[in-house]
């Protein structure tokens, strides 16, 4: 009993030091347990503030939250230049580490794909985990509503097959969602597969955001219940809308991943010290902090000329194809850089990197700088 109150003292004293300790910077931190394993990695907009949270007592912190702590013997953290660095450096230690609680408390908890498995006749699902097994995935997605919601919109607009026994013949009039008209009825064993396919290929094409239709479609429903006073089918559309408009959105981050897109991000350490970030796909492959106290702005533009050319040209011609894990990582550091109000992106099409093309770069970097010194 001695043994493990000096354990727990000792534990307490290591933590308390090391909240004292930590900075107001951006940073990475990492829950360390008894045996030295990193079980959990976090980023922070202000370390001292982040991790203090998880020493506070709390009522209805999750219990997976509550055990972690419970697990924790130390904390070690890494001081980052600006919160981009911070959300980049925790993508590579998750992956590179795996902690335990990363994938308990987040990963498998936050993104979501919507499946239309490899079969005749295919139901549309929403699954937390993607495999090599020929099915069609769509996403990942963060927003489970926004995903079971256009799940729900598809089956009822769509004659899909819902019940569980594809192409078997059950009974002459099929099961009771074909006897409602809301599938072709492929249970009866009379439906042929490329019937079936027409509508899979639909989906398909709706998801993809290559067939908007069904957009204004559910707009003009929308609007045609509001002015009829159905305000429960007013409602019941218009998350449909809603959802569905995410999910296309978030389809097409993902196809622009795949096609390897050139981004400088930019982020202020300070108002006089911008960094640059350059990404490539879902790689960060080089980052600068420049002093624009130290250069006038034809210096300025010359400089970052030079470095997009000399960055972009030389990995452009060396960047291999992205697997789909590369490109699901794209697709978190795309949204991440989307939704940041602190981060200017600039996209650099391949194409300006054409000796020919080369004024388009010109037109950019009078951009680029005119944003780093504005400041907005």
């Amino acid at each position: 009993m001695a043994a493990f109150d000096d354990f727990m003292s000792k534990k307490t004293m290591s933590i308390k030091e090391t909240l004292k300790q930590l900075p107001l910077s951006p940073g990475v931190y990492m829950m360390i347990d008894s045996l030295g394993n990193t079980i959990y990695v976090g980023k922070a907009k202000k370390l001292k503030d982040r991790v203090s949270q998880y020493f506070r007592n709390q009522k209805d912190r999750a219990p997976k939250v509550e055990e972690m702590i419970n697990n924790i013997y130390a904390v070690k953290y890494l001081v980052t230049d600006t919160e981009l660095d911070a959300f980049i450096e925790e993508c590579r230690l998750i992956k590179e580490i795996k902690p335990r609680y990363n994938k308990l408390m987040k990963n498998s908890c936050n993104y979501q794909y919507i499946k239309i498995p490899a079969e005749q006749y295919p139901k549309v699902l929403v699954v937390k985990e993607k495999y090599d097994d020929g099915a069609l995935y769509f996403g990942p997605f963060t927003s489970r509503h926004s995903v079971e919601t256009t799940i729900a919109y598809l089956n009822e607009y769509f004659p899909i097959r819902k019940c569980t026994s594809p192409g078997l013949a059950k009974t002459v009039n099929g099961c009771l969602f074909k006897q409602l008209g809301a599938c072709l009825g492929v249970c009866t064993g009379r439906i042929r597969p490329e019937e079936y396919s027409t509508h899979i290929e639909s989906i398909k094409c709706l998801l993809n955001g290559d067939n908007l239709s069904a957009i204004e479609e559910l707009l003009n429903s929308l609007n045609s219940a509001i002015e009829n006073l159905q305000f429960e089918k007013a409602a019941q559309y218009k998350e449909y809308y809603l959802g569905l408009k995410h999910i296309i959105g978030k389809q097409r981050l993902v196809k622009s991943s795949i096609k390897n897109r050139n981004i400088l991000a930019i982020e202020f350490v300070n108002p006089d010290h911008p960094k640059l970030f350059f990404i490539k796909g879902n790689k960060l492959f080089y980052r600068e902090v420049i002093d624009t106290r130290n250069k006038n702005i034809l210096e300025l533009k010359h400089h970052i000329k030079q470095t997009i050319l000399n960055k972009f040209g030389q990995v452009n011609k060396i960047m291999p194809r992205l697997s789909q894990n590369d490109i699901d990582e794209a697709q978190i550091i795309y949204s991440y850089l989307k939704n940041s109000k602190k981060i200017i992106c600039f996209s650099l099409p391949a194409s300006y990197f054409k000796k020919e093309e080369t004024f388009n770069i010109d037109i950019k970097v009078d951009k680029i700088v005119n944003r780093i010194t504005t400041g907005n």
